[in-house]
């Protein structure tokens, strides 16, 4: 179990005035590692901010968690801590920092301010759920709804917890909200190898067929850009919103040795009643988001250029965008020259659900299963829609044919009338 010196950080703050101090993109100068996360101390900066009274008088290391330095300080405190250890709950975390003594002063009501802090930080770390502040009483946990944007219904069960989940395991804590991060199904048939007979119930999924394009020109679908990653490829069919999750340079950071807080919510039950991701189910989680961005934008020309089109600097979720999401959409061959890393996402001639997107499974195929049900409905969807290639010729072939008639019954109009005109002047 990771124990760090809190005397030694205390004695770090007190010296330089700060700890965990984070450098800007002009001091690195820019990185090519895909994995640079140079957004994320702005936008950590903008959750910091959020952080309400009952919170902000909290001191942490002796001085007022307003300080950013400090506040950075017990986010990598608790970021190692969680990396170390597995099975751990809320009140784990908060039992050992005040053991270390960093929560100091502290007194009794304290305590639901302490645990909802761990509890947002777990939050902004993983970036699998996001907190939300002066909502409900201290007694209760919050995760961020935006009533203004739906999502499907499918994700969260309940925005709202009793904070007595905090003396409870991270992954029993994140499933009483609902199914935050799915596992792989437990049907045969989707866990089968390709090579198996029930590999030839599997749907194949083009990228010609299912991307972003055709998405937005058939069904009309409207992008949101989130920055919780278990909404990611949520559609909501009532209001043909998908959403996106912004920032995926962080699941390379995450799957790198599988490290990352996101991995302190892996399930240590045995055949659950209630299947619940484990730590491959986690792993193959962040490589499908990576995966999906390549299958819906970045193997689809128009695709690819749609996207420049949907993402509006006003709408991130940050001051500095994430770039690997630039190059994972935008580009044809996005990591030419770059050696090649599990976490690659490979492009395919053709995918399969089962096999590629095994967690993700149902998202994608109710994604595909929505444009397989969409008919073209006017001159201009006919010309876009070119998934089924036999309808797509045979209008062009029809329209061919008949343009060469209009043309030809003009031709014999107008020879008729010339024929007629000559007459006219001999008589």
């Amino acid at each position: 179990m990771w124990s760090p010196d809190m005397k030694a950080v205390r004695a770090t703050i007190k010296k330089r005035g700060g700890l965990s101090v984070r450098r800007t993109s002009s001091e690195r100068g820019r990185s090519e590692d895909p994995a640079d996360l140079d957004w994320h101390a702005a936008w950590l900066s903008a959750q910091h901010a959020k952080l309400p009274a009952t919170n902000t008088s909290l001191r942490v290391f002796g001085r007022s968690i307003c300080d950013k330095h400090v506040f950075n300080a017990l986010y990598d405190y608790i970021g190692r801590y969680a990396r170390d250890n597995r099975g751990f709950s809320v009140d784990n975390v908060i039992e050992y920092l005040d053991t270390e003594k960093a929560f100091e002063d502290a007194v009794d009501y304290a305590f639901d301010s302490k645990r909802f802090l761990v509890f947002a930080i777990l939050g902004w770390q993983s970036m699998i759920y996001q907190p939300a502040f002066n909502v409900c009483p201290p007694s209760q946990l919050t995760i961020h709804h935006d009533a203004g944007n739906p999502d499907s219904g499918l994700v969260f069960d309940e925005y709202t917890v009793s904070a007595e989940m905090c003396d409870r395991p991270l992954h029993v804590l994140l499933k009483s909200f609902g199914n935050l991060l799915p596992a792989r199904s437990s049907n045969t048939a989707l866990a089968a190898v390709e090579s198996s007979k029930a590999a030839a119930s599997w749907t194949a999924l083009y990228p010609s067929e299912l991307n972003v394009y055709l998405l937005h020109a058939l069904l009309r679908v409207r992008f949101r850009w989130v920055d919780t990653l278990a909404l990611h490829l949520d559609y909501d069919r009532s209001t043909r919103t998908l959403s996106l999750f912004s920032f995926p340079s962080i699941r390379i950071s995450q799957l790198r040795e599988r490290s990352g807080t996101i991995f302190a919510f892996t399930s240590t039950e045995m055949q659950p009643v209630d299947p619940r991701a484990d730590e491959d189910d986690i792993a193959h989680f962040l490589e499908e988001v990576l995966l999906s961005f390549r299958l819906l934008f970045g193997q689809s020309a128009k695709s690819r250029k749609l996207f420049r089109h949907i993402v509006n600097p006003a709408q991130m979720l940050s001051p500095q965008p994430d770039m690997l999401l630039p190059l994972l959409c935008s580009e044809k061959h996005p990591f030419a020259g770059v050696s090649e890393e599990n976490w690659t996402p490979r492009d395919r001639r053709v995918y399969f659900a089962a096999r590629d997107f095994p967690v993700m499974y149902e998202r994608v195929e109710h994604l595909a299963k929505e444009l397989n049900g969409i008919k073209p409905k006017s001159m201009g969807d006919l010309l876009r829609d070119r998934r089924d290639t036999l309808q797509f010729w045979t209008f062009w072939l029809v329209a061919a044919v008949g343009g060469a008639s209009v043309v030809l019954s003009l031709i014999q109009v107008i020879l008729q009338a010339i024929q007629l005109a000559q007459g006219a002047g001999i008589g």
